[in-house]
């Protein structure tokens, strides 16, 4: 049976789909369980309320010639979150094909190293925002895979019949990828060097060749020129809303220029090129504590073994050079300046190159030159062909792992942001117009404060046609316009991409979601520094801002259309349903929510949770419960010591008497440390 296996060769047409097969394992095993993410939701927002042609519009003040690619997916997509994963893992997919493609048009005679290289590009670890499809896929990924056809065409048109027609096409593609967007304009430089190899032969002199050259790339140049004085005078006007060029073009030197770039090589090709392969190593070295870890070990074994064997029995073709270094050396010239013309753009606006959210999206203009640059290092340091598929397949199956891996935190985030709207429809069930919700931050991967003020308005304002509310990080806003001050009666005002908001600093409610516990909607009535005791100083004083009055006790709340149906009743449902009524004096509920969670088999997340529950017993009369409450909650977090001596007063004092169990209880709640 073995030798019966090695003796099967896989033909040529077996490759799309093995690339297909290598996406669905990096990036598509979870698709169902993803959702929207970063910029996603205020294009679902814009597109639900008015439509694909004013989502196109949000783009005129950032990149208004990407609108068209918007504007017609979004027409057949909607507002789909697994649809939208499924289009832009087709997207992925598609891409890295032409990416094939175009490596087989500059390199005909070496299609196995061209697979090497297609294969990088696929599974590059360090891209890793692949599931915020509704945003990248439109934005930069269409964008791509025009330019990549653009240079795929100019090599077909250097050794067609009829050129002509090669070059109007690449032409077309050149003005699609370039004009769409910025990121993409360094990669022009690509191009002669693209022709200068594809017209290696038959050999001519030196100066014949250079002068060809240039003759054949001057034909791209008034696109490329065109395409790039347009953006940057564009991003230097008024009617831009994104990024600012960071380079002064006008007033530093070009001398400086050349300094600060020679500068930002080593860095780029290190941070690009190196630690966004290495990390991957981190993947069997660190110990394996998760069903995850254990899933992405054998994602990792599979796909090595089944790479290996595959591309070594993948068919040769009969023209293939399979000796020699000239694929190599010309890949890793063609790689370099990929990278560092692909940096450009992001390097004039100032923009870092690191390997974390979001950054690494900035690496996509870089993607192209990285795989030919690990492909062509590889082939040109091992010399064993099998050593060297065997090391590829090796190098691959770690980025697919980390892909997975990846993968699976978008999932987890996607979780976080379901559970946070789900426990504050339950503590909020409506909320009134204008209210701003405010936190220090939350602990909501992959979306920010903004970003979440779309599906808010969703869920609280579904046929609103602009933002009746708001999500604001403290630390973010401070001293802008939607939060002028920590202080009452200021006017909040601000704009986000086309969608405006207006209200006032006295409609805040102030909010904490600790990333082990339950979303706390702040009521300065109970809620202070001693009961918040990991929470920012700056956040704590200013909690009677805070005004709970925004919220009020009738159903209107409906997260299920976008985050899927109402989860299991677990703690965080008792909690926040208990908050709800003490906010309404219901101090009967408070407790019917305790006891159906302790019936439950649930318990507090944070012993902080325990207070509300334990008010309502003393308010309740039942105060030996309300005693051993007070015993757990002390043991479990020393620090509520202040905590808790100011409840058990301010319910005392609306409850009395006070029997000599709890006046001993206060007088050794006082002597603790933390007390004084």
């Amino acid at each position: 049976m073995w030798t019966r296996l090695r003796s099967q060769h896989f033909s040529k047409k077996t490759i799309p789909w093995i690339f297909i097969l290598v996406a669905i394992l990096a990036y598509g095993l979870l698709t169902p369980w993803m959702g929207f993410y970063w910029d996603d939701w205020v294009f679902v927002w814009l597109l639900k309320h008015n439509g694909p042609v004013e989502l196109a519009r949000s783009f005129l003040p950032y990149d208004p010639l990407v609108s068209p690619f918007f504007l017609m997916t979004s027409s057949i997509i909607g507002t789909n979150a697994f649809a939208w994963q499924v289009f832009g893992l087709v997207t992925r997919i598609l891409v890295t094909l032409t990416a094939l493609w175009t490596f087989n048009q500059i390199w005909p005679q070496y299609s196995r190293r061209n697979i090497w290289a297609a294969l990088f590009f696929l599974v590059y670890p360090g891209y890793a925002q692949q599931w915020v499809a509704f945003t990248h896929a439109n934005q930069e990924w269409i964008s791509f895979g025009f330019f990549i056809l653009s240079l795929g065409l100019t090599a077909r048109s250097l050794r067609a019949d009829f050129p002509k027609r090669w070059i109007v096409y690449a032409l077309i593609a050149q003005f699609i990828g370039l004009a769409t967007t910025e990121y993409f304009l360094g990669m022009e430089f690509l191009r002669p060097l693209v022709i200068w190899i594809a017209t290696l032969q038959p050999p001519r002199p030196l100066y014949k060749h250079m002068v060809r050259t240039l003759k054949q790339w001057g034909m791209y140049i008034p696109i490329w020129l065109l395409a790039g004085i347009g953006q940057y005078l564009y991003h230097k006007s008024s009617s831009y809303g994104g990024h600012s060029f960071g380079m002064d073009l006008s007033e530093r030197g070009i001398p400086h220029l050349i300094s600060s770039w020679i500068k930002d090589i080593l860095p780029t090709l290190r941070v690009a090129a190196f630690d966004a392969w290495a990390q991957t190593l981190n993947l069997i070295t660190s110990s394996f504590s998760s069903l995850t870890d254990w899933l992405t070990l054998l994602i990792i074994l599979v796909s090595f073994i089944g790479l290996a064997f595959y591309l070594r029995q993948l068919r040769n073709d009969p023209i293939e050079i399979v000796s020699g270094d000239s694929w190599a050396m010309q890949a890793i010239a063609l790689g370099l300046v990929g990278v560092l013309g692909g940096r450009i753009p992001s390097w004039l606006a100032g923009l870092p190159i690191v390997l974390r959210f979001d950054w690494d999206r900035l690496l996509i203009s870089m993607l192209f030159g990285i795989s030919l640059l690990t492909a062509g290092l590889i082939d040109y340091l091992i010399k064993d062909g099998n050593r060297k598929q065997i090391f590829i397949s090796l190098v691959i199956a770690l980025a697919m792992g980390m892909q997975f891996q990846q993968a699976n935190s978008f999932r987890r985030a996607w979780e976080n942001q379901k559970s946070f709207f789900w426990q504050l429809a339950w503590r909020a069930p409506a909320l009134k117009p204008g209210t701003m919700l405010l936190a220090e931050e939350l602990p909501l991967p992959y979306v920010a404060d903004l970003q979440l003020s779309a599906p808010l308005n969703l869920v609280y304002a579904p046929d609103a046609s602009k933002f009746s509310y708001m999500i604001l990080y403290r630390k973010n806003r401070l001293s802008g316009s939607f939060l002028p001050k920590l202080a009452p009666n200021l006017p909040a005002i601000g704009q986000y991409r086309t969608v405006k908001f207006q209200s006032t600093t006295s409609n805040i409610v102030m909010m904490v979601l600790p990333s082990n516990g339950c979303l706390q909607l702040i009521d300065p009535r109970y809620a202070s520094a001693a009961t918040l005791t990991d929470v920012p100083q700056a956040f704590t004083e200013n909690l009677d801002l805070s005004n709970i009055d925004q919220v009020e006790n009738r159903n209107s709340a409906n997260p299920a259309k976008y985050f899927g149906a109402e989860p299991p009743h677990t703690w965080c449902y008792y909690f926040e349903k208990a908050e709800l009524a003490r906010q309404f004096d219901d101090w009967d509920g408070v407790i019917r929510n305790y006891q159906s969670a302790a019936s439950a088999g649930y318990s507090p997340l944070l012993p902080s949770e325990n207070l509300v529950f334990l008010e309502a017993l003393v308010r309740s009369g039942k105060t030996d419960k309300a005693l051993d409450l007070t015993q757990t909650i002390i043991k479990q977090d020393h620090k509520l010591c202040k905590a808790l001596t100011s409840t058990w007063e301010r319910t005392l004092t609306a409850s009395p008497p006070v029997d000599s169990k709890v006046s001993k209880m206060m007088e050794a709640l006082k002597d603790l440390p933390e007390c004084n």
